[in-house]
């Protein structure tokens, strides 16, 4: 793995936490969560599944 992957799977985590807290906040719907995880995906391209 390389440093950028290594980087952009470490973001993509980080983001995926900020967005089950913003939904259990109620700042974000579950459709708002969806899409944007989905955005995420695409623009990090993560190695890793770990969701």
């Amino acid at each position: 793995m390389t440093k950028a992957e290594l980087t952009d799977n470490l973001t993509f985590v980080s983001a995926l936490q900020m967005l089950a807290r913003l939904v259990q906040q109620g700042l974000l719907t579950a459709d708002e969560e969806k899409r944007t995880r989905q955005e995420l995906e695409r623009r990090l391209r993560p190695t890793l599944f770990l969701s």
